[in-house]
Order: structure tokens, then C-alpha cells, then sequence
């Protein structure tokens, strides 16, 4: 009972330092208890593309538990140091370390106790709002409903009382490897002058440089997919080193400027942070990565869902789309008797190439038959449709290109200037646009692409020279695309007529292949809508990890701080002069985070739109108003906890008077 008395005495004197590490273990218990009652609520197996859904909740379920883990370690790290000096103090007095341990292992049980209550009460309370938030957001019918289970609330119990086991082994190493005059001293140390390091500095500036130099000239949306996760860690290791290196490289230059250093509130902030900056570099580096993080996963998740109809008006200009080899007759009389059940309305047919591999030398292409010849660099691959002279005659009444001509699309060819002249397949072409083919579209894909009208007997020679083997056969058959629109009385209609024309139409041809619009769209609102509502999810931890990093740094800063304050005041420093100078410390530190992270975010957007092209987003001004909306968004959020910590700081080093 005495050490019990002892440990819930702590947490009532140290509310300062506790308060905001139960409240960040409660909200992290809250969130991963409402993820968990999602994923397994059985409401999910009967969505649109549930499997999809159910896998992309999984997996942002086990991201933020690998979250939660190591941020109760960044937490409590926080807070372990700040308690050293009172452990020291009982070894002092006679408490050997089993003795703390047990003080230590009874504060962390009412903690996981405290937090576990919380935490639960308050994620069935998130689970419910999430499950209505989700709902509008995904505006799903009424078999979607909030359904509690105990495994959910079992594992939740299970996985955070592993975390606080860990927690409690962390802390005992650290007291077992340390001497009692350390502990007594344990929020003192590191207070010598860091040394800058030129390399590391150096070397921070080549990785920032390659990792903004990989996603400002990256041009094939596969290659981004493939080169953001390098580029990402690139930028973290970067943000780091110069915040470490090269943060104390510009306080040591502002200290030799003696007209900037010897002003009062100057002097005092150059000296205090240069000496404790290989801490707080650190701390503020880990607040950039995090605000970056935010501005990423928000601006990025709210793109797709605000852009959805541009994703689904890309992917589909027409509301049907089929893709017959055989049994065109068959298939063209079932859209016929579709006129009993719907208004038809711009059908369109055309008869071309499937989609032929080329490989991109200069201005010359080269047919190829598998990626091999492209897996070092994807941005040399193109696809080609070809569409006969004949062909394009006929669909649009104008005449075909000459035997030396090529009609193309230029838009559709994204990632390098469009040149005058091609050679294919040792054939010289001069390039004109086309203005229109239906049902072929205008738009940025993600992998390289032309829609080509060629003369007919080059490209029926060239299809029977490039095709020969038994395998390859198929790419000399042609593929007859059919396109319509449809339009029924109640829009509310529209997915069940597709569901039912899709049906009527593979039973015609079953080997065709038909997409519908419609359905499509439905399938894109659960993708987009849970990705959207997992990115709010994220942004929402890491604001929090930003916010405690940014709170324990000025607390324990604060109470290192206040013997120097308390004796700056005595020797005539003014409570004018002190709030001067912590406003200036507070703004110059908190500032620099923000801004770096608005920069890294600048040079990311060239391969987030890159990524963003994979999933059919081609609207670059809505990608650009959500993303500067984002930003506003968590710099106003920044800007009230840079307010609140400056206060909290104040509090803590202000001599009364």
C-alpha cells in the first residue's frame, strides 16, 4: 500500500507533466478502439467493393497502433526525464531501485487504468460519431449500422497493456542504468555546447536536394508510385540533419554578429537555444516531419473525395463502355432493345487496335511485347492505339492522313514535349492533331499514351510482322468499342438500370468487357469517402503528436529555464522584457517547423499530382485550392497552440512579483 500511496500522490502532484500524457493515451486508445469497431462492424461486408474498403480500414488501422506505440514511447520519454531528478531523490533517501520500480510500475497501472477507462467511454463515443461522419460520407443505405462487439473492446485492452508493459521495462532500464547523482541531475544534462557539424550539415543539404529533385522532375506517375517512399525518406533524414546541424551553424553565425547579439532579447535566446539545440533540433525536426504529414495525408485524402466527379468523368466520358472482339451482331441487338427500357443517347462505335506496348528512344518507338524492356525506366514506355484511315473516314466524315502522316491526341502524351516527327517500327511520320475521334478522349493518363490514325495497309503489314508467335496472335485482332449514354426518369434509378443493362448485355456477349459509369461512381465514394475519412483519422493524431512534442518541449524547457529567468529578473530584467523574449524564443522556434514543412509540401506536389493521376484525378486547380485550403486550415491550428505553449512557458519561468 505505501508504494501504491506513493505512485497515486505523483500523478497528483506532476498534473502538469500526466495530464497530457493520459489525454494522448486516451485519445489514441478512443481512436484505434473506434477503428477497431469499424473494421469489424459486419455493415462493411455490404458495401460497394467491401473487400477493397475492409482492407484499406485494416490497413490504417495497423498503421495507427504502430502510431500509437511509438508515440507512447516519445511521450513517456518526455515524461521519464522530467521524473529522474525525483527518482534520484528516493534512492537518496534510502529507496533502492526495486524499491522505484515498483513506485514506477503502480504510476504506469493507474495510468493504463485511467487511460483505458477514458479511452473506451470515449472511442464508443468517436465510434458513433465516426459511424454517422462515415455514413454521410460515404451516403450508404441503413444495413450500415453501429454494431458493438467484445472483441473489439478485448483487443483494445490486450494491445494497450502491452504498450504500457513495454513502457514499464523502458523505464526501469533507464533507471537501472543510471547512478543516483545522474538521476538527481537528470534534467540538466546535455546543457554543454554542441558541437555543428559541417558533414552532417552538408549531407543533410545533398539528401534535401535529391529528394526534392526526384519529385520536381519526376514525369511517369508509375515511376512516382515507385520513387515516393525513397524520396519521403530522403526529406526526413534531410529535416533532421539541418534542423540538428544546421540550425546551430545560424545561431553561432548571429552570435558572432555582435551588432545583432548584444541586444537584450537576442542575447538571451541565441544563448539559451544554441545551448540545448541538439535537443530541441531534434524536437523540431520530429514537429516539421509530423506537420508535413498532415498537410500530405489531409491535402492528398480530400483531393480524391472533393474530386470524385472528376475521377469518374475522366475514367468514363460515356456511361457505358464495351469492348467486344465477337458477337457484335448479338451485342448490337441487345443496346437495341435497351430502347425499351431507357432513352439511348450519343452511341458511338469504333473499331481499332487493343492497346500495343512501344518502347520510347528520342522520337523513335519500338514495339515491344512485355515491360522487361521498360523496368528500368518506366517513363520510356508508351501505349499505342492505332485507328485506321478507313476508320476514322467513317466516324467523322473528314478525310484520313497521308501514307507519311500520323493523327494524334497531344494531350495524352504527359510526360515529354510531343515532337514534330516519329518513327515507328523504322517508318518516318509527321505528326497532326487531332481535334476529334469518338469515343477516345483528350486526357492526362498515367502511363503514356497515343491515339494514332495511320494509313490501313501500313498498319496491317506492321500488325502481322510484329505479332508472329502463337502468344501474340491476339494483338492482331481488332477491338470494336461501343459507347452510349442512357437516361431513366429518377436519377436515384440510374445504379440499379446499370446493374441491369450490364446484365442484358454480358448475357449477349459474355466475353465482352462492360463498365458502367455509374457503378463505377458508386465503387469510387467508398474508396474515396473511407480514404478520406482514414486521412482525417491521421491528420487528427499527428496535429496531436505535434501538439505534445511541442507542449512537453516548452514545459521541460520551461522549468530548465526558470533558475535562469528568476535570476535575469533580479539583476533588472523587467516582466516586460522577459515576455519579449519569450515571445521572440517561441516564435522563432515554432515558426521554423511551419515553414519547412510548407516547403517540403511545395516540392512534393509535383509527385503527389503524379500519384494522384493513378487514381484518375487530372484536375490540377482543385488539387491546388485544396491543398492551399489545408495549409490555412493547420497554420490556424498551429498558430492557437503556438499561443497556448507560449503562455504555458510564461507561467512557468515569470518571477512573481
Amino acid at each position: 500500500m505505501f508504494f501504491q500511496k506513493i505512485a497515486f500522490s505523483n500523478l497528483r502532484k506532476n498534473t502538469k507533466a500526466y495530464t497530457p500524457f493520459l489525454l494522448s493515451m486516451s485519445l489514441l486508445v478512443a481512436v484505434i478502439m473506434m477503428t477497431q469497431i469499424i473494421v469489424n462492424n459486419p455493415g462493411m461486408n455490404k458495401l460497394p467493393s467491401s473487400q477493397s474498403a475492409i482492407f484499406m480500414f485494416r490497413l490504417g488501422n495497423i498503421i495507427l497502433m504502430v502510431f500509437a506505440a511509438i508515440f507512447s514511447f516519445y511521450t513517456n520519454n518526455f515524461l521519464i526525464k522530467q521524473r529522474k531528478k525525483e527518482f534520484g531523490l528516493y534512492n537518496v533517501l534510502g529507496l533502492g531501485k526495486r524499491e522505484i520500480a515498483l513506485v514506477v510500475f503502480w504510476e504506469l497501472f493507474y495510468s493504463c487504468l485511467i487511460s483505458l477507462a477514458a479511452g473506451l467511454v470515449g472511442g464508443l463515443l468517436f465510434a458513433r460519431l465516426g459511424f454517422l461522419i462515415l455514413k454521410r460520407i460515404l451516403e450508404v443505405g441503413e444495413s450500415f449500422v453501429f454494431e458493438l462487439s467484445v472483441e473489439s473492446i478485448g483487443l483494445v485492452i490486450l494491445y494497450f497493456l502491452m504498450v504500457y508493459g513495454c513502457l514499464f521495462l523502458f523505464n526501469m532500464l533507464q533507471v537501472r542504468r543510471t547512478k543516483p547523482i545522474e538521476l538527481l541531475q537528470g534534467s540538466k544534462r546535455n546543457e554543454q555546447e554542441p558541437r555543428a557539424k559541417g558533414f552532417l550539415a552538408l549531407l543533410g543539404i545533398i539528401c534535401l536536394a535529391v529528394g526534392y529533385t526526384i519529385s520536381v522532375t519526376i514525369k511517369s506517375p508509375i515511376s512516382a508510385l515507385a520513387l515516393f517512399f525513397v524520396a519521403v525518406i530522403l526529406v526526413i533524414i534531410a529535416t533532421y540533419l539541418l534542423f540538428i546541424s544546421g540550425s546551430i551553424k545560424a545561431l553561432q553565425f548571429l552570435r558572432k554578429r555582435s551588432t545583432y547579439y548584444y541586444q537584450t532579447t537576442h542575447f538571451i535566446n541565441v544563448s539559451t537555444m544554441l545551448y540545448r539545440m541538439k535537443q530541441n533540433a531534434a524536437g523540431l525536426a520530429s514537429i516539421c516531419i509530423l506537420s508535413t504529414m498532415v498537410l500530405v495525408t489531409v491535402a492528398t485524402t480530400a483531393s480524391l473525395y472533393f474530386g470524385q466527379k472528376n475521377v469518374v468523368e475522366t475514367r468514363f466520358p460515356y456511361d457505358f463502355q464495351i469492348e467486344s472482339e465477337a458477337n457484335l451482331q448479338q451485342l448490337n441487338q441487345a443496346i437495341d432493345s435497351l430502347e425499351n427500357k431507357v432513352t439511348l443517347k450519343n452511341r458511338k462505335q469504333v473499331t481499332a487496335t487493343k492497346d500495343l506496348l512501344f518502347t520510347v528512344e528520342g522520337n523513335t518507338l519500338t514495339p515491344s511485347t512485355t515491360f522487361e524492356d521498360n523496368s528500368e525506366n518506366l517513363e520510356k514506355a508508351v501505349f499505342l492505339t492505332f485507328v485506321t484511315s478507313t476508320e476514322y473516314q467513317r466516324i467523322t466524315g473528314k478525310e484520313g492522313p497521308e501514307k507519311d502522316e500520323l493523327l494524334v491526341f497531344p494531350e495524352t502524351w504527359t510526360h515529354q514535349a510531343l515532337p514534330k516527327e516519329l518513327t515507328i517500327d523504322h517508318s518516318q511520320f509527321t505528326l497532326r492533331s487531332l481535334t476529334e475521334l469518338p469515343p477516345f478522349t483528350q486526357v492526362e493518363n498515367p502511363v503514356q499514351q497515343l491515339v494514332v490514325v495511320v494509313d490501313d495497309t501500313w498498319l496491317s503489314e506492321k500488325l502481322t510482322s510484329w505479332y508472329q508467335e502463337k502468344e501474340f496472335l491476339i494483338y492482331q485482332q481488332p477491338v470494336i468499342t461501343t459507347v452510349f449514354d442512357f437516361q431513366v426518369p429518377e436519377t436515384s434509378d440510374r445504379e440499379t438500370m446499370g446493374k441491369e443493362i450490364r446484365k442484358d448485355l454480358q448475357a449477349a456477349d459474355p466475353n465482352a468487357r462492360i463498365e458502367s459509369k455509374d457503378l463505377f461512381q458508386v465503387q469510387t465514394k467508398t474508396f474515396t469517402g473511407g480514404f478520406f475519412f482514414l486521412g482525417l483519422i491521421f491528420g487528427l493524431i499527428f496535429i496531436l503528436a505535434a501538439t505534445l512534442i511541442i507542449y512537453y518541449k516548452q514545459v521541460s524547457e520551461g522549468i530548465e529555464d526558470k533558475e535562469r529567468f528568476e535570476i535575469l529578473q533580479k539583476v533588472g530584467l523587467s516582466h516586460k522584457e522577459v515576455k519579449q523574449v519569450i515571445q521572440q524564443q517561441v516564435l522563432m522556434i515554432f515558426s521554423f517547423p511551419l515553414v519547412a514543412a510548407i516547403i517540403h509540401l511545395a516540392f512534393a506536389f509535383p509527385m503527389i499530382r503524379k500519384l494522384l493521376l493513378l487514381f484518375g484525378l487530372t484536375d490540377r486547380n482543385l488539387l491546388i485550392s485544396v491543398t492551399v485550403v489545408s495549409v490555412a486550415l493547420f497554420a490556424v491550428i498551429y498558430l492557437l497552440v503556438y499561443l497556448i505553449t507560449a503562455k504555458v512557458y510564461y507561467r512557468l519561468v515569470e518571477r512573481e512579483q
